[in-house]
């Protein structure tokens, strides 16, 4: 059983979240707070969230999908 989907899906740092909706750090804060954005902590502590569930938030939350979409491509670079 291979898992090259999930090994190939890319892990954002909370720093690239914020730049890729365009909001402030404390915002991505909150939505994991309030259980809205799912993220993964790794040993040292650090969250990293998955692009595909940043993308879901930020819809939800009111983001324009083509704000995002011109940030993904900059956050990519």
């Amino acid at each position: 059983m291979s898992n090259d989907g999930a090994q190939a899906e890319k892990l954002l740092t909370k720093c690239e979240v914020a730049q890729l909706c365009r909001v402030e750090i404390r915002t991505v804060d909150r939505w994991v707070a309030a259980g809205k954005l799912t993220c993964y902590r790794t040993p040292s502590g650090r969250l990293l969230f998955r692009e595909r569930d940043v993308l879901m938030t930020a819809d939800r939350a009111g983001v324009r999908r083509s704000e995002c979409a011109t940030m993904q491509r900059a956050v990519r670079r």
